[in-house]
């Protein structure tokens, strides 16, 4: 095909792994390989326990060749609950291995990666004549680790996606480091925005973040949103009116203290309305998917408050199954944790795309203005959850909906056609 091309993508977490972290580039793989492009991904093929991912189907779109790379990373120093007694042993040990191995962040997961991963990508970049090399990010070790690529294949470009913060707001374990160990992140961050020759984010703020910190002109950084799949989603519908009041929340449960604040939360709010209207309260219907995390404690903590009528938790759904729900409910209920309050994730544009009143939840930050401004939704804090979940329900607080407004900008077919642009 005329213009075709061909890319190499480092992407450490991607189906059929499980986890967030691959859903956006195997969909921008296949979107690429549908418009006629080879799409090389290079991954990590995670332990059999961390198999199952909702996107794995994406992958097996012709054109897209992955590559899968031993894990070398102990999976018992990320994988929650720690069940077993060796695998409680196997952490207290790893916890205080890695730090006499590892100078810098040992809770990256691709600190062992770099030797089978350059020969790798070294292999595929002469074979198939790669000269565009795209590495996402978190694990972050990773976007230094290409950078040899460019010292080992002259022509090779190299465009860092920077799906998270690395240093500057402080998840995945930088918070805990010693100064010193901070400070080498710090370097490898700076070497890793200077050395590359794109960079891009889904989120504004960390563009933004990172242009003002390292500079470079402005052509060099780009935002290439989270895109919504229309293949995933139902046709849009009207509300099936059955007599009850559904609401829906899917997510993941990684900040254990955080989580736990939001399920207390949405739990008195809903004794609140047990209290102020049983009627309403006998109707009343929260379906929970948790596609990652241990919520043994949040159900039984919904039993022992003798909500177990009203708060449901099931096993994950595919996309489409689970959007189907979704378009049958009256409040999609979003919850986003402090550090990522200036980060509009997939599920808004898709959310927003089913036409359905999205209640957020969290700090105020782009996602609460976004949501607000643009009549998708409402808006509010943590604290305030108890008190204001139970208006919703019963009408005292409603939720100006535009039904009209356009989100075709976040499909993804449009926000391909952006990202290949940006790195022609």
């Amino acid at each position: 095909m005329p213009g075709a091309k061909v890319f190499l993508v480092i992407c450490h977490t991607f189906p059929p792994y499980q986890g967030i972290g691959g859903r956006r580039w195997a969909k921008f793989a296949k979107a690429m390989a549908r418009k006629g492009h080879q799409v090389h991904v290079v991954c990590s093929d995670g332990s059999e326990d961390l198999k199952g991912s909702l996107w794995t189907a994406d992958r097996a779109t012709p054109g897209v060749t992955v590559h899968e790379l031993p894990q070398r990373y102990p999976t018992v120093l990320f994988k929650r609950p720690l069940r077993t007694l060796s695998e409680r042993l196997g952490y207290n040990i790893w916890i205080r291995v890695l730090p006499l191995l590892i100078k810098g962040n040992w809770f990256d997961k691709a600190i062992f990666w770099e030797k089978q991963l350059l020969v790798k990508c070294g292999e595929l970049i002469e074979r198939y004549g790669i000269r565009t090399v795209i590495v996402s990010g978190a694990p972050f070790s990773l976007m230094t680790f290409a950078l040899r690529l460019k010292v080992r294949h002259p022509g090779t470009q190299v465009v860092a996606d920077f799906r998270d913060p690395w240093t500057w707001i402080g998840g995945y374990g930088y918070r805990s480091l010693p100064i010193a160990r901070q400070e080498r992140e710090r370097s490898l961050e700076a070497r890793a925005v200077l050395s590359c020759d794109k960079v891009i984010s889904p989120a504004p703020a960390i563009i933004e973040h990172l242009q003002a910190t390292y500079g470079g002109p402005a052509s060099k950084y780009q935002v290439i949103p989270h895109a919504f799949d229309p293949d995933e989603l139902p046709p849009l519908e009207e509300r099936h009116a059955d007599g009850m009041f559904r609401m829906i929340y899917a997510g993941n449960v990684y900040n254990s203290t955080e989580a736990t604040a939001f399920f207390q939360a949405l739990f008195d709010g809903l004794e609140q309305l047990g209290r102020r209207r049983p009627d309403l309260f006998a109707k009343t219907v929260l379906d929970i998917y948790i596609t990652d995390g241990d919520v043994s404690s949040y159900r039984a903590e919904a039993v022992r408050r003798a909500l177990g009528q009203q708060v449901r938790f099931h096993e994950p759904l595919s996309p489409k199954d689970f959007f189907m729900q979704v378009s049958n409910t009256d409040l999609a209920l979003v919850y986003i944790a402090k550090a990522n309050k200036d980060f509009l994730g997939t599920k808004f544009n898709e959310l927003f795309h089913l036409r359905r009143p999205v209640l957020h939840i969290g700090d105020e930050g782009l996602v609460s203005d976004t949501i607000t401004t643009k009549r998708l939704g409402a808006s509010v804090r943590l604290e305030e959850l108890a008190v204001e979940l139970p208006r919703f329900i019963t009408g005292e607080r409603t939720i100006d909906l535009d039904t009209t407004a356009d989100v075709s900008d976040h499909s993804l077919e449009v926000v391909t056609d952006q990202l290949l642009g940006f790195l022609a």
